[in-house]
């Protein structure tokens, strides 16, 4: 059995969000979107079609204000799962404050409108 040394317990979360790859100059390079998995105040894990190939992100979100919220981290790994989907493992690398917002925000915009239940017909084509 394996102990799980967090520090910050994860929220579980199916939210929609959005993501752009950056190199180390501060460019970017790739967007896409995907499905974060959970968060907690240190880091994020999201899953995607296509691996994600940086070592720099950034993450966005609409949020219940319909303002954008933006948070940087970088990338700790991504892994391919079972379903050919990939897992990625980030971490933040922003202010507490910058932090704790995306964050709050995100579960606040799950908890309004959590994700539906697969195979719905509606959201098929939906990155989950």
């Amino acid at each position: 059995m394996t102990t799980d040394r967090r520090k910050h317990s994860r929220v579980n979360t199916s939210n929609l969000i959005s993501y752009v790859c950056i190199d180390p100059r501060g460019n970017e390079t790739t967007q896409g979107m995907g499905r974060a998995i959970n968060v907690s105040q240190e880091g994020i894990l999201i899953e995607t079609h296509k691996p994600i190939d940086s070592k720099y992100i950034r993450l966005m979100l609409i949020g219940i204000e319909d303002e954008l919220i933006q948070v940087k981290g970088n990338i700790v790994y991504c892994l391919p799962d079972r379903s050919k989907m990939f897992r990625t493992g980030i971490q933040f690398f922003e202010t507490k404050e910058k932090i704790l917002s995306f964050v709050i925000n995100l579960v606040k915009i799950f908890s309004k409108h959590p994700a539906p239940p697969e195979g719905d017909g509606i959201y098929d084509n939906i990155v989950r």
